[in-house]
């Protein structure tokens, strides 16, 4: 059973994972929040994803429990997020309004978003998804939105 974690702010983080589960159709014990405190106790976990929204303290850990990561969905609107995927081995996908994000936001409503996917990528199955748009609930926040449709696109769960 493939493991998902997320690394994000504590009040967002069980909505992402409810979301997630919903989608995905996943047990429960499959999807962690990962948090600072609890770092230590998780870094053996080979998890196949992580959804890294947003900055992490402890850079060399998070680093260490990425060497056996698989992928990695990605805000790059942080700064420091860029600097950690130097020398990983790893497929990365980027979100955020970053130009260069490979998922970006087109269009914001009260509660929905157009969720971009401005390159061609591919599902952790070999599909290729092409560049298209698609309209997703708004989660607390756009930037979790984002996060979550790359999960979601990468285990090629929207039609």
């Amino acid at each position: 059973m493939p493991f998902i974690g997320i690394i994000s702010e504590e009040n967002n983080e069980n909505r992402i994972r409810r979301f997630l589960l919903e989608k995905l159709d996943w047990q429960e014990s499959s999807i962690l929040c990962i948090k600072e405190k609890s770092i230590e106790n998780i870094k053996n976990i080979r998890f196949e994803t992580i959804l890294l929204a947003r900055q992490f303290k402890n850079v060399e850990v998070l680093k260490q429990i990425l060497k056996h990561t698989t992928y990695l969905v990605s805000n790059v609107d942080f700064k420091q997020n860029w600097e950690i995927l130097k020398d990983l081995e790893l497929t990365v996908i980027t979100y955020g309004f970053n130009s260069k994000a490979t998922i970006t936001a087109s269009s914001v409503e009260e509660d929905q978003v157009m969720v971009c996917l401005q390159r061609t990528m591919k599902t952790r199955e070999g599909k290729q998804m092409e560049p298209q748009e698609i309209e997703m609930p708004k989660l607390e926040n756009v930037n979790d939105t984002m996060g979550v449709t790359g999960v979601l696109w990468l285990y090629d769960k929207i039609k």
